[in-house]
């Protein structure tokens, strides 16, 4: 990798964080909390409702310019799903999903060397979860719910896990497996675990 090349990739690389660090401090107000490098999550007792951002081009080498576009993928993990992977298994913003328009509206990227359409970048990041997936995990918010509507975004496995976790059948190992995978102490469903 050429001298230019490693730079490129650098300032890719901070603009992203940059864009995270923003994108942090305008969704914590809907429960949304930074818990590793791209994930924000929303923990309840059984659940944990996630947002996970992803860099575009990333697999593909380093950087060739200094565009950052980045996706947002939206989840719900069973935190008593024994699964090793965290399961993109929602909306995303490239191309809605879960009868979501698709996001043509959206302009989720900007240039990192100049700053370049970076404001509107994380607004649309932002206008993305509020317009899109706030409603999306407000309807999956119940247990029920997520075993019963029609498009559950749970697998059946993870399903499985969830109706043992409501019948008290809860698998701390599991807990702290979500707990990792998610960058967060999960919440312990046991009241009796003192």
């Amino acid at each position: 990798m050429s001298d230019t090349e490693k730079t490129t990739a650098r300032v890719v690389r901070d603009g992203f964080e940059r864009a995270c660090k923003a994108f942090t401090d305008r969704i914590q107000s809907f429960g949304f909390n930074r818990s590793n490098k791209a994930f924000w999550v929303q923990r309840s007792e059984f659940t944990a409702s996630f947002i996970h951002a992803r860099r575009g081009g990333i697999s593909y080498g380093a950087a060739m310019n200094a565009s950052v576009h980045i996706r947002l993928h939206l989840g719900i993990r069973v935190l008593n799903d024994p699964f090793d992977a965290v399961a993109l298994n929602g909306p995303h913003s490239a191309s809605g999903g879960y009868d979501l328009p698709a996001s043509p509206n959206y302009h989720l990227r900007f240039n990192a060397s100049t700053g370049s359409t970076f404001d509107r970048c994380v607004g649309d990041l932002v206008r993305f979860v509020e317009q899109q997936g706030l409603p999306w995990f407000s309807t999956f918010s119940q247990p029920q719910v997520l075993l019963d509507h029609p498009k559950s975004p749970l697998a059946e496995d993870a399903k499985k896990s969830l109706r043992a976790a409501l019948d008290g059948q809860i698998d701390q190992a599991n807990y702290a497996l979500s707990g990792k995978l998610l960058g967060v102490k999960p919440v312990s469903a046991l009241a009796t675990d003192a």
